[in-house]
């Protein structure tokens, strides 16, 4: 529609108005009716502008690189596998090999004098990387995290972002004359979306933001790092604070991203609202009692049965009243500061952190006061478990008032609830023991496993001492072998030298021997 094509309507039209209304009895008397009716005006115009909360984006904008750089070369764990093979296929022996051989003596084939054994079977081990490490399974949690996160202030911000120009407008009349009474109730409302404003502008940036975030996100939701993470299961708070999470920059910062999303538990805007009250001019007034005549006329014209006001009395006899401008009115809704809180129910890592920090505060502060840890240790949970039981009756007492029923049937209907609450959180206390027993069985299971590892760590080194002593006995064996086999030698070396001697004796004695014959 041409701009401004209302207003040159309203001009033509207008003129029409104006010369009808000076000739037409029925004009002139129904205007000075409307003079003399109780009326009520009410209009405004008013621009209503959302203004959301953009404090997160720095941070998750600063993580996605991060969180790149970390699925193109994610955390893998060399998992490693045992088996015992023919020893023609066995491609790699360790320490596990000569262990593992000791103490299983039937795989020996053979062996000879000089120690060399001959099995006929060895365990070999090779490795397999594994990426069901935990943090990378905390990685593709904090990935679906972020992108939920991300999705849900994007499908907000697209729905509520533009600024609304509002224009309403109320007039409420009404007139009797003689045995006829006219009542009118109208309610005209403009409702436009704009985003050439400067919040309205902002906004838009924002969105463009969110767009390039959700963009990213949803890349590295469908990158071959997450579909090869698809069969292991996410984390759950509370997060674990392993040796890599807590001392690689990358996993820290990771960390402290899921912290930021846990504060952030729920997302709104604030409203920013310019309003004028537009001004009731006799101008303005005379224009819209032309409308409601024009309205009371257009009715009539379509009735099967005329209706029409008695015209006996003059038309000077009605009294002037001034309307009554209003300015407010109850069904005129303003837009309100929204916020939407997510409903999750798992354990919040951020408040968890605060429970942390106080809980530490208070077992360093027990410790120093003299306090053994098994008795600060009671101490805290009991603490834990009173702040827990004590918010709970805070939460019943304000929410079931019974005393302010005046009906006793309500008190008794009421309290009913209260006393089934009451039962429900025995039944909650019974699966948190359950819970608390499990977790106790799963500590004892731990220490029986540590104490596995130490009596298998204990018979790892008395078997190395035996493997120890064993070497250090061969190696004595050899060294009396070399002894005994050098003084063989040596013997050896002297005999040999003794017959050389006597020979060459013998050969000394035969050459004088000779020598005297010959003189002789």
């Amino acid at each position: 529609m041409e701009k401004g094509a209302a207003k040159k309507y309203f001009k033509k039209i207008n003129i029409t108005f104006e010369g009808v209304n000076k000739q037409d009895e029925f004009a002139k008397t129904f205007l000075n009716l409307i003079k003399g009716a109780d009326t009520e005006f009410y209009h405004k115009e008013r621009r209503e502008r959302r203004v959301f909360d953009d404090s997160f984006m720095d941070a998750v904008e600063k993580i996605l690189p991060v969180i790149e750089k970390l699925t193109r070369n994610p955390n893998e764990n060399l998992k490693k596998f045992s088996e015992v093979v023919p020893v023609e296929r066995a491609k790699k022996t360790d320490a596990d090999t000569i262990r593992h051989l000791a103490v299983n003596t039937q795989l020996i084939r053979s062996a000879d004098n000089k120690g060399n054994v001959i099995p006929s079977k060895v365990l070999t081990s090779y490795s397999e990387s594994d990426l069901g490490t935990y943090e990378n399974r905390f990685l593709m949690t904090l990935i679906n995290k972020i992108y939920m996160f991300i999705q849900f202030r994007y499908d907000l911000i697209v729905e509520k972002a533009k600024t609304e120009y509002i224009n309403y407008l109320k007039v409420h009349s009404h007139l009797d004359w003689e045995d006829t009474m006219i009542e009118y109730d109208i309610t005209f409302k403009v409702h436009q979306k704009s985003e050439n404003d400067e919040i309205g502008k902002r906004n838009i940036n924002l969105l463009k933001r969110m767009s390039y975030i959700r963009d990213l996100i949803t890349k590295y939701k469908m990158s071959r790092f997450m579909k090869a993470m698809e069969g292991y299961q996410p984390v759950k708070p509370p997060i674990m604070k392993t040796n890599k999470i807590l001392k690689n920059y990358d996993f820290k910062a990771c960390y402290n991203m899921w912290v930021v999303l846990d504060e952030i538990d729920r997302i709104g805007y604030d409203v920013d609202i310019f309003e004028r009250d537009v001004e009731f001019e006799d101008k303005y007034i005379n224009e819209i009692d032309n409308v409601m005549m024009f309205l009371y006329a257009t009715v009539a014209n379509n009735q099967i049965d005329d209706f029409e006001m008695s015209h006996e009395l003059p038309i000077n006899y009605s009294k002037k009243k001034t309307p009554k401008v209003l300015l407010s009115y109850e069904n005129d809704d303003y837009i309100k500061p929204g916020e939407y809180i997510f409903q999750d129910n798992t354990l919040n890592q951020y408040y968890l952190e605060q429970i942390r920090k106080s809980n530490e505060t208070r077992f360093k502060a027990l410790l120093d006061a003299g306090i053994n840890k098994e008795e600060a240790i009671k101490i805290i949970y009991q603490r834990l478990s009173s702040i827990a039981d004590s918010a709970f009756v805070d939460f019943i007492n304000e929410n079931f008032k019974a005393d302010e029923l005046n009906d006793v049937r309500e008190k008794i209907k009421l309290q009913n609830q209260v006393l089934e609450a009451y039962n429900n959180v025995e039944e909650i206390q019974k699966d948190n023991m359950i819970n608390m027993q499990t977790q106790k069985a799963l500590a004892q299971l731990t220490l029986n496993n540590y104490q596995d590892d130490l009596k298998n760590l204990l018979e790892e080194e008395k078997l190395q001492k035996e493997l120890d002593a064993a070497e250090e006995m061969k190696r004595m064996m050899d060294a009396k072998k070399r002894e005994i086999d050098e003084q063989i030698e040596k013997k050896l070396k002297i005999k040999k030298a003794k017959e050389i001697l006597d020979k060459a004796e013998k050969e000394r004695r035969e050459k004088k021997i000779q020598k005297l014959i010959e003189f002789n």
